[in-house]
């Protein structure tokens, strides 16, 4: 696995009550398991939670991950929608609306936007992110992570990312990412199927002939278009 990209987002600082050698392992393993890792697809649900909102939207679909390469989201009817995310673009192209987006991420200019704690290892986001040990009982059988943005740009886009990984595999189950405007997104992972071939249509994806997308990226908007 390379070093950096989106797959899904370790410094020195601890909970006091968390040893440094226990999250040192932690840290050792998952990057480990994330090495190992080629590829992966696993059933994902999506519960978006909008700071304005009373009710939660869910979503459900499947997830492709390709190394640090990429992470490519397809979601499941009704939803009309596929997300694509590399390193250096945001890409989500609407089938039956024939209609795209693509925000472009460059070394400052929207890089928060590839930290979704999927495909990354964790020594490579200690340069972005405190991480802490925590305690959650939310996900059986997991080790929880709290990771808090340590640098400006970050700390002005989102509150936390905190990964729930398995105790089994040291992969992630569960990732959540708080933004600052309070807006919560929860991905929950099925069952991985990994370093398996994956769909021609996944890795050679982009956007059809003709379509010419907007410079944008609607999905994160604080109010959803």
């Amino acid at each position: 696995m390379k070093r950096s990209a989106p797959w899904l987002i370790l410094a020195p600082a601890l909970l006091a009550q968390a040893p440094q050698a226990s999250l040192r392992e932690v840290v050792e393993r998952f990057d480990a398991a994330q090495a190992r890792v080629e590829s992966a697809q696993a059933p994902f649900t999506l519960t978006l939670r909008r700071a304005m909102l009373r009710t939660p939207t869910v979503t459900k679909g499947t997830l492709y991950l390709k190394g640090s390469e990429f992470v490519h989201f397809a979601f499941s009817p009704p939803e009309d929608l596929l997300l694509h995310i590399t390193p250096k673009a945001l890409v989500s192209y609407s089938p039956a609306a024939k209609e795209g987006e693509l925000l472009k991420i460059g070394f400052i200019r929207n890089a928060d936007r590839k930290f979704l704690g999927l495909g990354q290892k964790l020594s490579y986001l200690s340069g972005y992110f405190d991480i802490l040990l925590g305690e959650s009982r939310e996900v059986p059988g997991s080790v929880f992570l709290v990771l808090q943005p340590k640098t400006l740009g970050l700390r002005k886009r989102m509150q936390s990312l905190q990964i729930w990984v398995d105790q089994g595999s040291y992969l992630p189950r569960q990732v959540r990412w708080t933004e600052r405007s309070g807006d919560i997104w929860n991905l929950e992972l099925g069952p991985l199927t990994l370093n398996q071939a994956l769909p021609a249509g996944v890795t050679g994806f982009h956007l059809p002939e003709g379509i010419v997308p907007r410079p944008d990226f609607s999905f994160f908007a604080t109010k959803k278009k």
